[in-house]
């Protein structure tokens, strides 16, 4: 295959992914950039290849991408390939990465949000969807007019709830007991100082290293002192409120439509909790989450093969330019 020096990886016969549901195979290929790395499926092919890259160094180019899963691409191209960017490759330009795919293959490029959403009601269909990470946002749409996000807004501006809004709390607790002013907990700037050093490096370390990505790392310590420790486990009271807010938020937007949420913030046992009291005192309830980012990848080009709609609303879901393939006109919607 073909790779660049910071995405290499091996193409191997796929065994059955865990997270996705069992589907008829069509001939597409399916990628999935995010927390997990690079994670592509070639259907069409006996038997179906898999491509993993465990870790992506840096913002991947167009031309690193396409080198990366060019393996997949051996012979002929699939009819549909489908990108979901999260991580790092969010910052792809999604219209230079459809110009540059094969030509006689429709490309869809969604944001990683919107393949969470599919990949979890397990069709692409209206909903919402609650991503809690190391930050926080949910994605509300009818696949039509309705396309928002709540939240979203970064570990300074917002993701109210998540894993670094949790580490935040937790380590600001801890400087409040250094100073001696009320909300101060001496437990978790103890565990502050465990994980981390002294406190006077805490102001340089965010400065030079990944905030979200260091923040939330502290999240779960905040829930382990939760249990001991009454000024933790308000925070995760508080952090399950908010998560609570902004599902219901989205709810609101597209009521009677199904509710899920995904990520790995629920661990934190007293953060669950509260999120559930939360979403129990106002009477909504959760569907279990079916698939993940690659499986909602799969779901959209298995639905773009089948001749389904959809429409192209950057930055969520990306189209463009590939509407002679169909032979169709664009409306207004620029759908394929």
């Amino acid at each position: 295959m073909t790779a660049t020096p910071d995405l290499d990886g091996i193409v191997i016969p796929a065994e059955d992914d865990a997270a996705a549901p069992d589907r008829a195979h069509g001939d597409f290929l399916a990628v999935d950039i995010g927390p997990h790395g690079l994670r592509a499926r070639r259907t069409g092919t006996d038997p179906e290849t898999r491509l993993d890259i465990p870790e992506i160094e840096g913002v991947p180019s167009v031309g690193d991408l396409l080198g990366a899963v060019g393996g997949l691409m051996i012979g002929r191209p699939p009819s549909v390939t489908v990108w979901s960017l999260g991580g790092a490759a969010a910052r792809v330009d999604p219209a230079e990465l459809v110009a540059a795919s094969p030509p006689t293959t429709r490309t869809v490029v969604v944001d990683a949000a919107t393949a969470t959403l599919v990949g979890a009601l397990g069709g692409v269909e209206p909903g919402i969807v609650l991503e809690m990470t190391s930050g926080v946002r949910t994605i509300v749409t009818d696949f039509d007019l309705v396309w928002r996000r709540i939240d979203g807004w970064g570990p300074i501006l917002g993701d109210r709830g998540s894993g670094a809004w949790l580490g935040a709390q937790g380590l600001a607790a801890g400087l409040r007991a250094a100073d001696g002013v009320p909300g101060g907990s001496e437990e978790l700037l103890r565990a502050g100082r465990h994980a981390f050093g002294d406190e006077f490096t805490w102001r340089e370390m965010l400065e030079n290293l990944p905030v979200a990505e260091v923040l939330a790392d502290f999240a779960p310590v905040v829930g382990d002192v939760a249990r001991r420790d009454p000024v933790a486990e308000g925070l995760c009271r508080l952090a399950g409120e908010h998560l609570a807010d902004a599902i219901c938020a989205g709810a609101e937007i597209l009521p009677g439509r199904p509710i899920t949420a995904t990520g790995g913030l629920l661990l934190i046992e007293a953060v669950k909790v509260s999120f559930a009291s939360a979403l129990g005192k106002r009477y909504k309830v959760l569907v279990p989450a079916l698939g993940d980012t690659l499986a909602g990848a799969r779901t959209i080009a298995e639905h773009v093969l089948a001749g389904g709609r959809l429409p192209h609303r950057p930055p969520y879901v990306f189209v463009q330019g590939q509407y002679a393939l169909t032979g169709a006109t664009a409306d207004r919607n620029h759908e394929v």
